[in-house]
């Protein structure tokens, strides 16, 4: 593999990548951080060098170790995270793996792949994009306060004098007796 050809497999990777990150955070309430765009760079990386050395199979058993660990030591993803990083790993080892030769086929593959994303995620936002505007709200913890949605869904409607909204919990502060909640409406 020349250099022009790893530039040309780098850059459809890149351009696929952003294309996937730019459908994946059009929701307002959940974003993706955009350094998860790295775990396909670095999946791209990995396999142009494991395509380049001798090696077995215990590296590939390490690899999914790491990423076992990963995911149960860390923050829990949203399944938009997943879906998107899971996404950009398959990109980048087709990016990488296919065979020049079969070029035609490996962007079939590649708009095929980005197309579904794009037209999912169109779906899902349109649904989850019903509310344009969004608020923050304190509300005061009171002595009959309850954790409740419906009696969170009645003190917004009450304080903001709105009936088709949703809303998110964002902290709870015992200190201070406030809860902070984002509503979308």
């Amino acid at each position: 593999m020349d250099l022009n050809e790893l530039i040309g497999r780098f850059l459809l990777l890149f351009f696929s990548i952003l294309v996937l990150y730019f459908f994946s955070n059009r929701k307002d309430n959940e974003t993706i951080n955009p350094l998860m765009v790295i775990v396909g760079l670095c999946t791209f990386s990995l396999c142009y060098l494991f395509t380049k050395i001798e090696i077995g199979v215990g590296i590939g058993f390490g690899l999914f170790a790491i990423f076992s660990i990963l995911r149960f030591r860390t923050q829990s993803f949203t399944v938009n995270a997943i879906i998107f990083l899971f996404a950009t790993i398959t990109l980048s080892i087709l990016d990488i793996m296919y065979p020049f030769e079969k070029m035609e086929l490996l962007l079939f593959f590649q708009l095929i792949i980005i197309g579904f994303y794009v037209v999912a995620s169109m779906i899902v936002n349109k649904k989850a994009s019903k509310y344009i505007n969004t608020v923050d709200v304190k509300m005061l913890l009171d002595g009959n306060f309850t954790l409740n949605q419906e009696y969170i869904r009645k003190t917004i409607q009450h304080k903001l004098n709105i009936q088709d909204f949703d809303f998110k919990i964002i902290l709870i502060n015992t200190s201070s007796n406030e809860i902070d909640v984002q509503v979308f409406y």
